[in-house]
């Protein structure tokens, strides 16, 4: 896959202040760090921003008048009720080493599965793995076509690109077909989830109430 390429400018003022100020003129600001430099401030203008983490990137040269860093997506920061976007953190690195990210799981398959009244219940959402900044995929993808009943798949058991190693516990559940839970059931564990919730503080009253007399 391409890099993607985003122009970025030092920003030479700092604080809550200035970045707001920033925003206002329809840029991002920006930091990045790693690759044993010092943290670079940086800007660019919120609609590359938004385009480039709305598609399927890995690798992005950041190119500024000065030269060119290759980073991948370390953080972005939104507003928690917006959702406006804040802030983005890079992370340079070097092509020749391997890193350690996070990457999502994608589960496929399912509309081939045996007609068997069985549900995917997916555990795993994301998987942690080493591999060079150039080997980083987009999703790990997880084929749970041939699954029955009863039967799931570990991180141990997934078949992962070349030069893609998982870091997760081999024995961690990623996946498992089950038979779907019927409501019954589930007002019955959440009536005894309460209950259980109820007892303790039953006997805290009765003690604060024992405790008051005399």
């Amino acid at each position: 896959m391409t890099n993607y390429q985003l122009t970025v400018e030092e920003r030479t003022q700092t604080g809550k202040g200035y970045n707001k100020k920033l925003r206002a003129e329809g840029k991002i600001p920006a930091v990045v760090y790693g690759f044993g430099q010092e943290a670079a401030t940086l800007q660019a203008d919120w609609r590359d921003v938004e385009r480039m983490l709305s598609g399927p990137v890995n690798l992005v040269d950041l190119n500024l008048g000065t030269g060119k860093k290759t980073a991948i997506v370390k953080d972005v920061h939104r507003d928690p009720v917006k959702g406006t976007l804040l802030h983005v953190d890079f992370y340079e690195v070097d092509l020749t080493k391997k890193l350690e990210v996070t990457v999502p799981i994608r589960i496929v398959g399912e509309d081939q599965r045996p007609s068997d009244g069985g549900v995917v219940e997916t555990h795993l959402w994301e998987l942690t793995v080493l591999c060079l900044p150039t080997d980083i995929p987009n999703a790990i993808e997880v084929d749970v076509s041939g699954l029955e009943l009863d039967q799931g798949l570990t991180v141990g058991e997934l078949q992962l690109p070349a030069g893609v190693e998982a870091l997760s516990d081999a024995d961690e559940l990623v996946t498992k077909v089950v038979l779907p839970r019927r409501p019954e059931a589930e007002e019955a564990e959440a009536e005894a989830e309460a209950a259980e919730g109820e007892a303790p503080e039953a006997s805290a009253e009765a003690a604060e109430d024992g405790g008051t007399e005399g």
